[in-house]
């Protein structure tokens, strides 16, 4: 039996959908804030893992979630455990978000017989060179990757901005490339969050100008959260953590439990 360090899954408040986070992951993103870069979390196996979220959202929504997204860390790192757990939320339309990194033609395949949907691609740049400096990996083997998912399932892709690091002319490489793939796919260009004194938050006008960048090669360019689903979403809103205790918290990322 598969098992993997679950720390949290996440409901939303908006609509009965479902983040599973899944720890640990293979980049080493210098920028990273999440808590679940490394192993944390109870190690669980898919069945108590999917038993979770069906408690969770039937004692929140009281009824099953529309839909499940699998996020990180990085999700694809263990190939069983992820293909076990696509297969048992069957009742859900489910989403992974991930690097990419390991999502060959193959892998995809087995993915989506299994019962996936959709996959959200954080591209971190397009640039071999920044990539690798930035998360410690070449990107090449990504952007074949992207290519090969867009034929076989929908595709988003995200970019965070980071100014100085990922900026706008950046972000427009990614945009001329995705275009090359579809000009109609999504793209999500998320705000960076200060982590580790490397860059800043961007200014909402280095978000815009990204925006109009992107906006001259694709059709559907989005300023986003990564942690939101929503292009436009309410102004008051929260997300509640559900740790493996099936306790329920308000979500802040000083609020985590191992």
């Amino acid at each position: 039996m598969e098992y993997r360090h679950i720390p949290f899954i996440t409901l939303s408040e908006i609509a009965p959908r479902v983040w599973i986070t899944l720890s640990d992951c293979n980049f080493k993103c210098r920028g990273c804030f999440s808590p679940v870069r490394g192993i944390k979390g109870k190690n669980m196996s898919v069945d108590e893992l999917v038993n979770l979220v069906k408690k969770a959202s039937r004692d929140y929504y009281q009824k099953l979630p529309q839909e499940v997204i699998i996020t990180g860390g990085e999700p694809t790192l263990n190939r069983n455990y992820l293909v076990d757990l696509i297969s048992k939320l069957n009742f859900s339309y489910v989403v992974i978000e991930t690097n990419g990194y390991f999502l060959d033609e193959e892998y995809v395949d087995e993915l989506i017989k299994a019962g996936l949907k959709e996959i959200m691609l954080d591209l971190k740049a397009y640039d071999e060179g920044l990539h690798k400096q930035y998360t410690g990996f070449p990107n090449r083997s990504i952007l074949q990757n992207a290519r090969a998912i867009h034929r076989k399932i929908k595709l988003v892709i995200k970019t965070v901005y980071i100014p100085v690091i990922v900026d706008g002319s950046e972000i427009e490489d990614i945009a001329l490339f995705i275009s090359t793939i579809d000009p109609e796919i999504e793209y999500r260009i998320n705000d960076f969050k200060p982590s580790k004194g490397i860059s800043r938050t961007p200014t909402s006008q280095e978000m815009e100008n990204a925006y109009l960048g992107a906006k001259k090669y694709l059709k559907n360019v989005i300023l986003s959260r990564s942690c939101r689903r929503e292009g436009i979403a309410p102004r008051k809103f929260s997300w509640i953590t559900v740790f493996s205790d099936g306790t329920f918290q308000r979500r802040s990322l000083g609020d985590y439990r191992g």
